[in-house]
């Protein structure tokens, strides 16, 4: 459809801010969504991503310390951790479910100058993060065994896995939590506050990693499972202050709503039929991992260990294209509640410029020191062998995760998370068969799960970015 049949026009007039009972706290909300509406587009874009990229990069530095130290264990503890990070990963997946939704439909109430209901949909949305969970942990402990099993995974690396695991499963619903609330505030427009709680609580679990791993001072030697209560214990420590930030500002979250029940099932289904497509892209893409894990141990544990290290590395552009997302998505989400679809569209085309030029430095300097970036995490030989082949196949095609990133989190912010599952989903799953082809049939080893890897990511975002060009996603969803 066109975009002109599409246009949204808004249907609520601007709210009289001076009359309100709520204008005191409310002014600054509303004043935040009017520059971001208003401002120059570049100057937009990176007054949301450059507070974002920061908050991420917290989150990549904490995981490289992570993996510096587990690293100091050996090779096999590493290969339990890395093989574990994947069922982590589609926890994380999961998690977003509800911060997708949240930041999405904050971001277009906002954009349409309706901010009681854009605070209701966050207590809503942080219900739900909660309850998700406490049942997605639990469920996890049930299977655990059954996954680390199907993965290949035996022995002491499976040991380390398990006590990686049984942490993550038992704090889940802190990390849910950390992550709704971490969605309102980027779906108000204010990404330098997650950026400041986020460094805080990672500067202090990357300080309390040793502590926990080797059982320095009075602290138990815990090895892989130490690793697991720092990540829990810092998402814990996030949750605790947004919401006491967000108190302290009275932009309050709220739970109740005149005439509705606590639990108001339509604002958590709506929230749901966002946050779901991506996070079910999320954890089917975690579960790809855990298919080609069975096909990587077939080759030793060292393999296993330089993926996991080189996920970390790879944080570095993933995270930076995040970064991007995070603006791209509520940008498009306030201009589009706004009923401005033209700069919601340059929004996410800028964005994403923004990205690719960083991506492609990014996977020069990969290219060129893969081997030393290695060296530095570990000392055994064919690790390094394998984690320089990785970064090198991998920087080839790293330019184009900035599309599948930056477009998903367009695609999201507009409300319309359905194509960038239909998208991720089978092409990342395309990844085992072709993994085995090029590992197995072709004789390739490793170096052929790498390149199924890189391919199939310069797929997804060649996919993503003609599928946003099409402007389904202009269509109207509040």
């Amino acid at each position: 459809m066109s975009a002109q049949k599409n246009e949204i026009k808004p249907s609520i007039p601007p709210i009289d801010w001076s009359q309100s009972a709520e204008s005191a706290a409310l002014a600054p909300l509303e004043a935040d969504a009017a520059a971001l509406l208003s401002m120059p587009l570049n100057r937009a874009v990176i007054r949301l991503a450059g507070p974002a990229v920061a908050s991420f990069f917290s989150i990549l530095i904490f995981n490289l310390v992570d993996g510096w130290w587990v690293g100091k264990l050996g090779a096999i503890p590493l290969a339990g951790v890395s093989g574990a990070s994947f069922v982590y990963w589609a926890l994380e997946a999961l998690g977003t479910m509800a911060s997708t939704g949240i930041s999405a439909l904050v971001a277009q109430h906002i954009g349409a100058r309706q901010p009681q209901k854009a605070k209701y949909i966050a207590g809503q949305g942080l219900m739900l993060a909660l309850a998700l969970g406490i049942v997605f942990g639990g469920l996890t402990f049930l299977l655990q065994e059954t996954m680390i099993s199907y993965m290949g995974m035996s022995g002491e690396v499976a040991r380390s896995a398990r006590q990686y695991l049984i942490f993550i499963e038992a704090g889940l619903f802190l990390l849910f939590a950390s992550l709704a609330v971490e969605a309102v505030f980027r779906g108000m427009g204010d990404t330098r506050t997650p950026f400041k709680i986020i460094s805080g609580a990672l500067l202090l679990n990357a300080a309390l990693d040793p502590f926990f791993i080797f059982g320095i001072g009075p602290f138990p030697r815990l090895e892989a499972a130490g690793a697991a209560l720092a990540t829990v214990f810092s998402h814990g420590l996030a949750f605790v202050i947004g919401m006491w930030v967000l108190r302290r500002r009275k932009i309050r979250i709220t739970f109740f709503k005149a005439g509705q029940k606590l639990i108001h099932t339509a604002s958590q289904i709506q929230i749901i039929r966002i946050g779901a497509p991506i996070a079910f892209s999320g954890m089917m893409f975690s579960i790809t991992y855990m298919l080609l894990t069975r096909v990587i141990t077939q080759f030793g544990p060292e393999p296993l260990a330089a993926l996991g290290l080189g996920h970390r590395l790879e944080g570095l552009p993933f995270f930076t294209a995040l970064g991007f997302s995070v603006a791209a998505s509520t940008l498009v989400g306030q201009n589009k509640g706004a009923g401005d679809l033209k700069r919601a569209e340059q929004s996410a085309w800028r964005s994403l410029l923004f990205a690719g030029i960083i991506l492609a430095l990014l996977s020069l300097l990969f290219f060129i020191f893969a081997e030393p970036l290695y060296r530095f995490f570990i000392d055994e030989v064919r690790v390094v062998q394998e984690g320089r082949d990785y970064l090198r196949i991998i920087a080839l095609f790293e330019v184009f995760l900035a599309f599948e990133i930056v477009l998903q989190g367009a695609f999201s912010g507009a409300g319309h998370s359905m194509p960038p599952m239909l998208i991720s989903v089978p092409i990342t799953l395309a990844r085992v068969p072709l993994a085995i082809f090029l590992a197995q049939t072709m004789g390739l080893g490793s170096t052929g799960i790498w390149w199924a890897i890189s391919l199939t990511t310069a797929a997804k975002g060649v996919v993503i970015g003609i599928w946003f060009k099409s402007g389904t996603w202009k269509k109207r969803i509040i």
